[in-house]
């Protein structure tokens, strides 16, 4: 005969109300506007929402995000893996293959990006393909639309097309 001996209770780890969101969506779809007009368009799988003690949104499963000028045209377009909003849903933070797209064919993608102020920064490996040409830089300042950019330290590879184009 086999006795029980204490208890296993005392092993298990407790999980805590704290760690677990206040609120969980599914295939959300979040629009941001000012006075009227749209300014950004998150879509999510899924969307965690905590309000204790301080108030930020987190898109575990990624997302895809619109953002508009304020004539209400599309200017770019981002995908992450894995998102994060502060309180006021001003600072953004993308992580996971995040890759950012512009009206100019252009692309920036790196592990991490933030949004804050309407500037984009990102102090990880950056990658900007434009149809010409490929570059890498350390860390990156661009506004919003991405219509211009500062990258730091970079390294510039042309592609052929580039050559082809050139000739013509």
């Amino acid at each position: 005969m086999i006795a029980c001996q204490g208890s296993d209770l005392e092993k298990m780890d407790v999980i805590s109300q704290a760690n677990l969101p206040d609120e969980v969506s599914k295939g959300v779809t979040l629009t941001y506007s000012d006075s009227g007009r749209v300014k950004r368009v998150l879509v999510a799988p899924v969307v965690h929402k905590y309000t204790t003690d301080t108030s930020y949104t987190l898109f575990p499963e990624g997302l895809d995000a619109q953002f508009y000028n304020s004539k209400g045209k599309l200017e770019t377009r981002l995908t992450c893996g894995y998102g994060l909003t502060g309180a006021n849903n001003d600072d953004l933070i993308f992580r996971k293959n995040v890759i950012i797209k512009n009206k100019k064919n252009e692309t920036i993608m790196s592990e991490e990006i933030y949004l804050r102020d309407s500037t984009i920064y990102s102090d990880s490996t950056v990658y900007i393909l434009t149809p010409t040409i490929t570059l890498r830089g350390t860390s990156l300042e661009a506004p919003r639309d991405f219509s211009t950019y500062k990258l730091n330290n970079p390294v510039g590879v042309a592609r052929t097309e580039a050559f082809k184009n050139s000739k013509d």
